[in-house]
């Protein structure tokens, strides 16, 4: 496996299910790693959990979050995996409101800090990493 000594690792949604474990990989491959994630609580076991871990409580969805990011930890890697849980309700069950969950939150994560990445800009050679679900693919299977 490729050794990431030296590199920052930063991963949006870092403190649970795929963004944790890839915080935990980072880690292990010798990267310093910022996860980020809303909620304290999570973020707190994880820094107990994995030693190492660097967490910063935030809201990825603001506009000013990926300023508040890059001003912890400057990326090499920027992992994006925060988002909402999508509704598991049919489509023609659901609200506006409720189908349009996942539009305010992964795509509005992922506008902001690939606009901020191309803009700030990252450091050559950076890596911006895009994580979705396989209904990205295949569609949903509701």
């Amino acid at each position: 496996m490729v050794s990431l000594r030296g590199k920052n690792l930063v991963v949006i949604g870092g403190s649970r299910g795929v963004g944790r474990r890839i915080v935990e990989a980072g880690i292990r491959k010798g990267a310093r790693v910022l996860a980020v994630a809303r909620q304290e609580g999570p973020l707190r076991r994880l820094a107990q959990e994995v030693s190492g871990t660097e967490v910063l409580a935030l809201d990825a969805t603001e506009e000013g979050a990926p300023s508040k990011v890059f001003d912890v930890l400057q990326p090499d890697i920027l992992v994006l995996g925060g988002g909402a849980f999508p509704p598991a309700a049919p489509l023609h069950e659901q609200s506006w409101q409720e189908f349009a969950v996942n539009w305010e939150s992964d795509v509005k994560i992922a506008f902001h800090f690939c606009k901020a990445a191309l803009s700030r800009p990252l450091p050559a050679g950076a890596s911006v990493v895009l994580i979705s679900s396989g209904a990205a693919l295949a569609g949903s299977p509701l």
